[in-house]
């Protein structure tokens, strides 16, 4: 359990960076770290950041795939204003901090 949640933890820093340093508008930086934050699996992260991982995923790909689009993750780009994706972008950072500190009470 211990090297699955710094790998898990890992994948969401990845995330978490590229929303910090991309120079991009949110919804493109949220768009970027999209490929990290659906590495992560609700059910191998620590019980405190479950619902948190679930809503991200989901507020990523609440519009189903339809032409012209071939995913909900791309349809719900086009659809999600910066003020969305800037909600979202918020409960990433939450997330980080709170995975942080599972983190570290594990390799205390």
């Amino acid at each position: 359990m211990a090297n699955n949640l710094i790998h898990m933890y890992g994948k969401l820093s990845e995330a978490v960076t590229i929303l910090v340093t991309n120079p991009n508008k949110v919804k493109e930086r949220l768009w970027v770290a999209s490929d990290f934050l659906f590495m992560l699996d609700p059910e191998s992260v620590p019980e405190s950041c479950r619902e948190d991982v679930k809503w991200v995923h989901k507020m990523l790909t609440r519009y189903p795939a339809k032409w012209p689009y071939k995913t909900a993750l791309e349809a719900t780009y086009h659809r999600t204003r910066n003020s969305t994706a800037q909600k979202i972008a918020q409960r990433v950072w939450t997330l980080y901090h709170v995975m942080h500190t599972e983190v570290d009470g594990l390799l205390a």
